[in-house]
């Protein structure tokens, strides 16, 4: 027998005050927090090398000189100005697109990691 007696009800659930409810810290299946900071940790690293990679891989590719027909018309005929071209909005597309699939990739990644963590440490594997 225990001498404990379970807190009182509330009569009703508009009654009911914070101080009636037992708060949990955390779930008991959700990961621990060593692993959650570390997995988002490289989530922002990803995100950051797949900025670089995709703002490399625009710059490689981007030419800022006019394409061929505007420089031909413009040997033909030079009062039609052949405009320099900027990189700048490919740039930034390059390097937002690679960052968003590079982080969105290894979150999914991730957060599998920490689901069969936290399975893993509910059920042990057993030893036969």
């Amino acid at each position: 027998m225990s001498d404990e007696t379970p807190p009182p009800q509330p009569a009703s659930p508009a009654a009911a005050t914070i101080d009636d409810f037992v708060i949990l810290d955390t779930h008991p299946n959700a990961p621990r927090r060593g692993p959650v900071y570390l997995a988002f940790g490289l989530v922002v690293l990803a995100g950051v090398l797949g900025g670089l990679i995709g703002s490399s891989l625009v710059s490689a590719t981007c030419s800022t000189r006019p394409p061929l027909l505007q420089r031909v018309l413009h040997g033909i005929e030079p009062l039609v100005a052949a405009p320099e071209r900027s990189c700048t909005t490919q740039q930034f597309g390059g390097t937002l697109g690679g960052a968003l699939i590079a982080a969105l990739g290894t979150a999914v990644v991730a957060v599998l990691v920490l689901r069969a963590m936290a399975e893993w440490r509910k059920t042990p594997p057993t030893t036969s």
